[in-house]
């Protein structure tokens, strides 16, 4: 092991350490921890009876305070930022189709149905996080609405009609 110093000490060095890792494995690594966080906490939640659907519509509460909400946003920049965060911890957007009215995309890999069979967490429970998004749109504008397809999730935001053009 490399002293603070940098010189060696006699203890075994592994063969890959922190400092050798590329970019692309790190953001690999964060996107996994970040997957994982959600999945094991939707489980931790379940197994003490809290509701999942409710610590998602907080967590959402929260993070609409890092939102631009001084004004209200068309579906598709609403969906694009979405899509922006579903990638950066590791969905893959499948289809999209963008209108500042309503806007639909359809991603996978979010939640990882391997990270979750990992965990033993049913996707379907992990994939309540996708309600995160209903409190930012509403603060927003707009509706939001999500549903499971298989591996595959559905994402919908839609400008309200009482929120005007």
């Amino acid at each position: 092991m490399g002293d603070l110093d940098g010189s060696e000490s006699a203890e075994t060095t592994p063969d890959h350490i922190f400092d050798d890792y590329t970019t692309e494995e790190l953001l690999e690594q964060a996107q996994s921890n970040a997957q994982g966080t959600f999945i094991v906490t939707a489980s931790f939640l379940q197994s003490r009876g809290l509701s999942v659907d409710e610590w998602a519509e907080g967590v959402g509460q929260i993070f609409v305070r890092g939102w631009d909400t001084s004004r209200a946003w068309d579906a598709a920049e609403f969906m694009d930022a979405m899509l922006t965060n579903f990638r950066a911890v590791g969905a893959e957007v499948v289809q999209t189709q963008f209108d500042p009215d309503r806007s639909e995309a359809t991603i996978s890999g979010w939640p990882d149905p391997d990270l979750c069979a990992v965990f033993g967490v049913d996707p379907n429970l992990a994939a309540r996080f996708h309600g995160v998004a209903a409190p930012i749109a509403s603060a927003l504008g707009l509706a939001w609405e999500w549903h499971r397809d298989g591996e595959e999730t559905r994402l919908v935001a839609t400008r309200r009609r009482d929120e005007g053009a």
